[in-house]
């Protein structure tokens, strides 16, 4: 059985399954069927809201959710009734595994496959092929917004042949990049980078903007919250405000939504069998050719992973490795990134599971 205990992890969880599982009620080993109503993360903590009709109301209520061959139990403590609905906080949740290690399927089914590939690389080649489209009905979109609230700014998508010495940067190090030659006294040091550290990255063009103004900030645009896509830059003739760095970053999320309705195809669903996989690293290999434009080492990868028909969740991971092996096969080695709490948990128990 695996614990969960940090509040984190616990909202991780409970924000996958619930409301996409049938949910019911443990009183010792017994189990009645419940209804989910909702669950949201407040100031106080997670709350779920279910209707039941068990009336002992305990101080402790045990929420079970049945998601991929696992009991996910969420313990919870019980705050108010109206009626059949009751009042939860989720407080840790309890995990077991209901297969059996006798009933581990074959190698065959116990294969680790890659699916829903995609790559900033890639996004960047379908970019440049839409050029039109993505330039009238994405970042058209929000010039009207982006005019009134800042006097220079632009708005940058990788392109497949060239990407920019700003956006190479932010692919390494992916957070909003400011600088200023006098920077107040209140600004977050950690947040400043003095002008000279980022002048190979600056264009001619940046050079010459208007001697008032006095910072700058550029936010990366990310494809599903992960790959950097592109960015905004913005020009202003005051330090920047939060309420003004909060806006861009919004609408950054939104020029990435806007770019997904659009309907462009970015990922590669054909599945990929994994040689090797861990916790901390994955191999394939590859023969066709056309797939090497997503591993390139230190390129940054997205992909879910399967183990025969279950889904195990969304993974990233840099390509660490790539060696030809002759014969048109190449080995690629996977290094994973900021897993999620749930991608994680189903990874280590079908591991666990393969192992046994």
């Amino acid at each position: 059985m695996v614990k969960v205990t940090q509040s984190a992890q616990v909202h991780q969880i409970l924000n996958t399954i619930l409301g996409k599982k049938p949910c019911s009620i443990l009183v010792g080993e017994e189990e009645f069927p419940a209804g989910f109503i909702s669950y949201n993360l407040l100031s106080t903590g997670p709350e779920i809201r279910i209707r039941t009709q068990q009336l002992d109301s305990p101080s402790e209520r045990r929420v079970l959710v049945r998601h991929n061959h696992k009991h996910i139990v969420a313990i919870c403590r019980f705050v108010a009734r109206n009626g059949p609905t009751e009042i939860l906080y989720p407080q840790v949740l309890e995990i077991t595994d209901e297969a059996r290690k006798d009933d581990a399927p074959s190698n065959d089914s116990a294969q680790f496959l890659i699916t829903n590939l995609t790559s900033a690389k890639d996004i960047a080649f379908v970019i440049e092929n839409n050029k039109k489209k993505i330039n009238s009905q994405v970042i058209n979109f929000f010039d009207g917004e982006l005019r009134q609230m800042v006097p220079y700014y632009k708005i940058f998508f990788a392109s497949g042949d060239a990407t920019d010495a700003r956006l190479k940067a932010l692919v390494k190090n992916p957070r909003i990049i400011y600088y200023s030659p006098e920077p107040p006294s209140n600004f977050n040091p950690r947040q400043y980078f003095p002008q000279d550290t980022y002048l190979e990255e600056l264009q001619k063009s940046d050079l010459k903007v208007p001697v008032n103004l006095k910072a700058e900030f550029t936010i990366p645009i990310l494809y599903k919250t992960h790959l950097p896509i592109g960015y905004i830059q913005v020009n202003m003739p005051r330090f920047v405000d939060d309420a003004v760095m909060q806006t861009v970053k919004k609408i950054g999320i939104a020029l990435e939504a806007q770019l997904r309705k659009i309907g462009l195809a970015f990922e590669e669903t054909r599945a990929l069998p994994l040689t090797h996989v861990n916790m901390k690293q994955a191999t394939l290999e590859i023969a066709d050719r056309m797939l090497l434009r997503h591993f390139q080492p230190g390129f940054v990868v997205l992909f879910r992973i399967q183990k025969g028909q279950d889904s195990l969740g969304l993974f990233l991971a840099t390509v660490n490795a790539s060696s030809n092996l002759g014969g048109g096969r190449t080995r690629v080695t996977l290094e994973f990134q900021d897993l999620e709490a749930m991608s994680e948990l189903n990874l280590e128990e079908s591991l666990k599971l393969t192992q046994g």
